[in-house]
């Protein structure tokens, strides 16, 4: 037999190829670092069309998104804790928009983003540079400040200051109106909603934060939603006048479902002298406002107000105040036990404040006029009949309604409830505000007509009230 032999591969071929690999390995390029800011220009501009308006970017500063109370807290920030809780909530802005942007996109459309994960190390290494860097933090608080929701080149061209005492004319023959208002008579014209049972929880006084905003638990956020939320008596005066929920069907077209009387809740803070406290917001939607005919300038798709509740250190409403969602009708009340004092600032608008007969610690009946459902009195009365009873939602569910495409938002990129608007904004357009009488999101509601307001502005409602100096 013959011996078998074994071949082998010479050494040095071997040897050869393992060279090549390496050199192969060696002339490849490493993978470039992750570019947070080309990361950030390409999420927004996927997302552009499903931008989510409630925030203002910080185009300098990609990752972070103000509003008006960041604005106002930022430059007050003294300690290095206050100042990157600012920086964070700055972060938490831009994380909670982002999130519903992405969310609004067609699935197919979702392809090929940079990840969550991938925008989150972003921004906290935004926030890292920023905590570390004084001048370029300076820089961010500049950037911070939120534009106002008002075009000043259709003041200009609209001859503005020619506009503005007509624009002072409606308001006073309105706030004559509103202040001669009596107590209406319950009567079964009225269809009353009751609120949600709520939970009866201690409200101990509340935590601060590093800047100085009181910060409720949840289980206390919830009961003083609970203890405040008000009874609703609206006049049946058309199929408009009760309470619903818009929402989109299999078409993708927005309908409105009075089946589901719902109330939309936030919370906020308002300062007031050199002292924050926490405001409780609600909102309910109607149908429309119900044109008389054809060339109404007010009526149209879809109309609601908004109640708001600002509380004092025990819980108790401080003041109230209500709006209409375009931004229009802003209207003042003072519990019967509030110690703030109302005065009419210089370059305001002209504001009515009224003294109510209930007191702080008492939830609001609210009777609203049928048709263009205006806020016709305020008092402590409950129905004398049967009532059907609303539920409460977070109002960020509106920038996110199931859709057939998976979800969408109500507004558009502008704030603004496409198909709201009213035939109004053709005489009201040189006040400068956009579409006047549109229905809007929040953060987007410039309140007024003479000079500038925004109902979001945490400083307003100290320009027209102050505490005792001993409560100050």
């Amino acid at each position: 037999m013959c011996a078998r032999r074994r071949w082998k591969f010479p050494r040095t071929l071997l040897t050869i190829l393992g060279l090549g690999t390496l050199a192969a390995c060696a002339l490849r390029a490493p993978p470039p670092p992750f570019d947070c800011a080309t990361a950030f220009a390409a999420f927004h501009a996927a997302t552009a069309s499903s931008r989510d308006a409630r925030y203002h970017r910080l185009d300098a500063f990609p990752g972070l998104r103000s509003d008006r109370l960041l604005a106002a807290l930022g430059p007050q920030a003294a300690s290095a804790t206050a100042r990157r809780l600012w920086l964070q909530e700055l972060a938490a802005r831009d994380r909670e928009a982002s999130a519903i942007e992405r969310g609004n996109l067609p699935a197919a459309r979702r392809r090929g983003l940079p990840s969550a994960e991938q925008l989150e190390s972003c921004r906290q290494q935004q926030v890292e540079r920023l905590a570390r860097d004084p001048q370029a933090r300076r820089q961010a608080v500049a950037a911070a400040r939120v534009p106002a929701n008002y075009r000043n080149w259709a003041r200009f061209v609209g001859l503005y200051p020619l506009a503005r005492p007509f624009y002072q004319r409606a308001i006073a023959a309105w706030q004559r109106e509103a202040a001669a208002q009596q107590a209406p008579a319950d009567s079964p014209r009225w269809l009353s909603y009751r609120p949600p049972a709520g939970p009866h929880t201690a409200i101990a006084p509340l935590p601060q934060d590093p800047l100085g905003l009181p910060q409720p638990e949840p289980a206390q956020l919830a009961a003083l939603f609970g203890r405040h939320a008000p009874w609703l008596q609206i006049a049946q005066d058309s199929a408009a006048d009760r309470l619903g929920t818009p929402f989109f069907d299999p078409a993708g077209q927005r309908r409105f479902d009075e089946r589901n009387s719902t109330v939309y809740r936030q919370h906020g803070w308002s300062r007031l002298g050199q002292r924050w406290h926490l405001q409780l917001i609600y909102q309910f939607w109607f149908r429309e406002r119900p044109k008389a005919h054809a060339l109404d300038l007010y009526g149209g798709d879809l109309d609601g107000l908004l109640w708001r509740v600002t509380l004092d250190e025990g819980g108790n409403a401080l003041l109230y105040d209500a709006i209409h969602p375009c931004g229009c009708w802003h209207a003042f009340f003072l519990p019967a036990d509030s110690p703030l004092r109302f005065r009419q600032p210089d370059g305001e608008e002209q504001r009515l404040a009224r003294r109510l007969a209930l007191r702080g610690n008492q939830a609001a009946t609210l009777w609203l006029r049928g048709g263009d459902h205006a806020l016709l009195w305020v008092d402590a009365r409950r129905p004398s009949r049967p009532t059907e009873g609303y539920r409460m939602a977070g109002l960020d569910e509106l920038r996110q309604l199931p859709h057939p495409q998976g979800q969408h938002s109500l507004y558009d990129r502008r704030g603004l409830v496409p198909g709201t608007q009213r035939l109004e904004r053709w005489l009201l357009w040189p006040s400068g505000v956009v579409s006047p009488g549109a229905m809007r999101q929040w953060g987007r509601h410039a309140s007024a007509f003479v000079g500038q307001a925004h109902f979001d502005d945490p400083d307003l409602l100290g320009r027209y009230f102050s505490l005792p100096p001993t409560q100050k």
